[in-house]
């Protein structure tokens, strides 16, 4: 008898390939593994793609059988709640399993749905009744959700119980091209891309500018240091967002006085940004609330420190490598920046825990999961 694999079905806004946040690595990297799986029959479904990022990489997916829905994807999700018509298999065709990266509701006729959860507390903490609701939407009509860490399920089933039975751990990682040096050009050309005199040392927040993210504290707790106050060591925070929270970002920073040396480059991806984890004095990620924080992971597989909030999914992520610290004290974030600093046969070794951690939180590990449960599921 022929072998026949799974007909799989994913669906993602592919517009979010500008500047992509967790979820959006998440996804391309499932995208990506599904893709190589010989037991999966996989196709690519997005709503109309308007960002130039999103379509190269919408094109990078041939020849993988693609289908365009006819509005854009957060048009069409906000469509179909309202009215769930037409099912997704009106593009799809028959498949086995319809995926959805991230928390859509999607309406299906005979395939089951599969959706994956990655920030529970934080849509219930900062989204609002109606997020709550769109969520309850989305994990009521699964067939099986899919969890990024321990925390977040625990978190998923105290606020949707009805879920429990429908969960499946599928964590983050971090990209094969983290775990590999960057060459020497690479890091020589860090600081000239941040805009940093040469041999600068560097802290580096990898975030969006959300206010979860916390990085007002950040910085007051940076401008604590001396070598911050007197311009030899710079903070460069690699992220975006709105211009209301930028401008309470760049607010905070004037506020340090002219000497201060503090970068808001926007994104990096890819080479760019392992160079940049790969010369960075240390990773300082004081995020409030956190499902699972993928640069933890990328940095320790760069040897990079990682000073971690020790609260939400961040200790799961960092063991006993990270640098810990409560994220509302000020205080505790500076010291924690400053023992990181004067203490380096401890850096050195949580350093090295850091490269055998990260090791366990990779892609492959991830797709590996995610494959077993649709199979076995099915």
């Amino acid at each position: 008898m022929a072998f026949v694999p799974m007909r799989v079905a994913l669906i993602y806004d592919m517009d979010a390939c500008k500047g992509p946040t967790g979820v959006t690595r998440h996804a391309m990297a499932q995208l990506r593994g599904l893709a190589r799986e010989p037991q999966i029959a996989l196709q690519a479904i997005s709503g109309r793609i308007t960002e130039p990022d999103g379509r190269a990489f919408w094109e990078s997916l041939a020849p993988l059988r693609r289908h365009k829905l006819p509005l854009r994807t957060r048009d069409m999700l906000r469509a179909w709640r309202l009215v769930s018509w037409p099912s997704i298999e009106f593009w799809s065709g028959e498949v086995d399993w319809i995926y959805a990266p991230a928390e859509y509701f999607v309406p299906t006729r005979k395939a089951k749905l599969a959706v994956t959860s990655h920030d529970v507390l934080q849509d219930v903490r900062f989204g609002g009744e109606r997020r709550r609701e769109r969520l309850a939407k989305a994990f009521g009509a699964a067939d099986l959700i899919l969890s990024v860490s321990k925390f977040n399920t625990e978190q998923l089933i105290e606020h949707f119980p009805s879920c429990h039975d429908r969960v499946a751990y599928v964590p983050n990682g971090a990209e094969d091209l983290f775990f590999e040096p960057a060459t020497e050009h690479e890091r020589n050309s860090v600081r000239a891309d941040l805009r940093l005199p040469a041999t600068m040392p560097f802290l580096l927040s990898v975030a969006n500018f959300q206010e979860r993210k916390n990085l007002v504290r950040l910085i007051r707790a940076a401008g604590r240091l001396s070598e911050v106050r007197n311009g030899e060591m710079a903070v460069v925070l690699l992220g975006d967002g709105s211009e209301s929270e930028a401008r309470s970002i760049r607010e905070e920073i004037e506020k340090l006085g002219s000497k201060v040396i503090i970068r808001m480059p926007g994104y990096r991806q890819g080479l760019a940004l392992r160079a940049i984890y790969s010369e960075a004095l240390a990773l300082v990620f004081p995020s409030l609330c956190e499902s699972f924080g993928i640069p933890a992971v990328e940095a320790m597989a760069c040897g990079c420190p990682a000073l971690l909030a020790d609260s939400t999914a961040l200790p799961e992520v960092g063991g006993e490598a990270g640098w810990y610290f409560e994220p509302e004290n000020e205080d505790a974030i500076s010291e924690t920046i400053r023992n990181m600093i004067d203490l380096p046969a401890e850096r050195a070794t949580k350093v090295q825990k850091g490269r055998e951690i990260a090791s366990g939180w990779r892609w492959a590990g991830a797709n590996e999961r995610l494959i077993r449960e649709l199979l076995e599921r099915r």
